[in-house]
């Protein structure tokens, strides 16, 4: 089932190419109308933009790792991958036919074909997501194929790069992207616009994503071997000054209520097109329980009258609390960054240099942005009659509550990640952040697959499609063939004790 909407996706996206191309050339007997040589850049953006979304941001590697960080619980009959039961063979479509074919492959054409055209918009775009899904990769399975991998002279046996090689890259294509956006020469055959069903073809918000990206990558690698903390956040500090300003600037895609087209939490969590398995999970609702905090009626929809999670990896039942309709309703929005992000980032880059004023009005300002983005939405749900959970709606009471940071370093840093882990619920940045910090602690799922396991799973399995025909390459990395290998850690995550402030 896995491959279905990826089929749909590649056939739209052909019926697309076709008629673009067809039917002024049809009478041409020299060219075969049915297979289309050139693609313009408006209908390649597109499809780049439309998987990047479906099956990465809002796909298989979201959906595994946020169970994994446990906002989410996969609520079915054991095992399953929230139980880490997760090998070769379930993450080859992630690697094989979504982020290097459909995603990444798909970028570096429009890149370079908009680059040869000088439509230097369309090119900076590519480059964006090109970076993005290549830091995804890398963060799932650690050394990856990067200066080989879109070659195809060395298909399909490209060599791996480390993964302090690979950051470098998504560094440099980020900055390549902002230089692009930054031309003021170029062709004007087309101009981003209704193609760009994430910002509209708003360039300058590009620019922004870019820097704000530049910033969490930067972060990314604060505690990893050879890299200096301080060093980084004073890298992520930089690129933040050229970033995100408010709200009005978050990256989202917006999907329809129309067969096909809806948002992929719904498809995957509510509407049962594949199941809806996924739910809220019992850590999650425990946590902002305690902490009284107000957005768990916009995180959650109501199971019998409350909000009641799934313990992660206990069997199956009845009476759980699906994901709020805010995030999974089949014309919401799927979120890819947003503004408190940015603000956490900054919180904890100014907490790592000592400077705990612009630490504290950092803190304070992610917050206040995620409320601000979700206060609608809590007041409508907390209205509701059939709340009996006692959850208190009161924003300003909470803010209050929760703006000041404690006076030990450890607690304070804490509180930053913990904050920032709430305001990217559902997303990615939530399982990076545990796995580089710690925050918040995880427990291990019940019934893990594997026996002895003392945390959450740390990685992906390298997939099959590589074990069967790039054999020498990744067997040369020495990471373990199945469930075994959700065990190792990544190269930025190698080191443990690195961060001085997580313990």
């Amino acid at each position: 089932m896995k491959k279905i909407l990826k089929y749909k996706l590649t056939i739209a996206f052909g019926i697309m190419l076709m008629i673009s191309t067809s039917c002024n050339d049809f009478l041409d007997v020299n060219t075969d109308p049915n297979n289309p040589v050139a693609v313009s850049e408006p209908l390649l953006l597109t499809g780049v933009i439309v998987n990047f979304s479906y099956e990465v941001l809002g796909g298989y590697p979201v959906r595994v790792t946020n169970t994994w960080a446990q906002q989410t619980a996969y609520n079915a009959v054991l095992p399953h991958y929230g139980v880490y039961d997760v090998d070769e063979n379930d993450v080859n479509n992630t690697w094989t036919f979504f982020s290097y074919t459909d995603v990444m492959q798909n970028a570096k054409i429009l890149a370079e074909q908009a680059t040869e055209n000088e439509l230097y918009d369309y090119s900076a775009i590519a480059k964006i997501i090109w970076a993005w899904n290549m830091s995804i990769i890398t963060d799932l399975f650690g050394n990856v194929p990067f200066t080989e991998a879109l070659d195809f002279d060395n298909f399909p046996q490209p060599r791996y790069d480390s993964q302090e090689t690979v950051y470098t890259g998504i560094q440099a294509l980020l900055d390549e992207a902002i230089a692009d956006i930054d031309r003021t020469d170029g062709s004007a055959t087309f101009v981003v616009g209704s193609d760009d069903f994430v910002y509209g073809g708003d360039m300058a918000k590009w620019r922004k994503l870019a820097n704000v990206l530049k910033a969490r990558f930067h972060m990314r690698l604060t505690y990893a071997p050879g890299k200096t903390a301080s060093a980084q956040a004073d890298l992520a500090l930089a690129a933040l000054a050229q970033g995100f300003t408010d709200n009005t600037d978050n990256a989202m895609y917006a999907y329809q209520n129309s067969p096909g087209a809806e948002n992929p939490w719904f498809q995957y969590a509510i509407d049962g097109k594949w199941n809806t398995s996924t739910q809220v999970s019992a850590s999650y609702v425990e946590l902002l329980t305690n902490l009284d905090d107000p957005r768990l009626f916009a995180h959650a929809r109501y199971a019998d009258s409350a909000f009641i999670g799934h313990p992660n990896g206990a069997p199956a039942d009845i009476d759980v609390s699906a994901i709020g309709e805010y995030y999974s309703a089949a014309d919401a929005p799927l979120q890819w960054f947003n503004f408190a992000e940015a603000k956490f980032l900054e919180a904890e880059a100014q907490m790592i240099k000592g400077d705990r004023p612009a630490a504290q009005a950092a803190y304070q300002a992610g917050m206040q942005a995620s409320f601000d983005e979700l206060s609608a939405e809590i007041a409508t749900k907390a209205a509701n009659p059939v709340d009996t959970s006692g959850l208190s709606s009161d924003i300003a009471a909470y803010i209050t509550a929760q703006e000041t940071l404690d006076a030990s370093d450890q607690v304070a840093y804490s509180q930053i990640m913990v904050q920032k882990y709430i305001a990217n619920f559902l997303m990615f940045e939530t399982y990076n952040d545990w796995r580089r910090t710690g925050y918040p602690a995880l427990n291990v799922a019940q019934n893990a697959i594997l026996a002895g396991m003392t945390e959450p799973a740390r990685r992906f399995p390298y997939p099959s499609a590589e074990l069967n025909y790039n054999s020498s390459n990744v067997n040369a990395e020495g990471i373990p063939i199945g469930n075994s290998a959700v065990t190792g850690r990544v190269w930025w995550n190698s080191t443990p004790d690195a961060c001085i402030l997580c313990n």
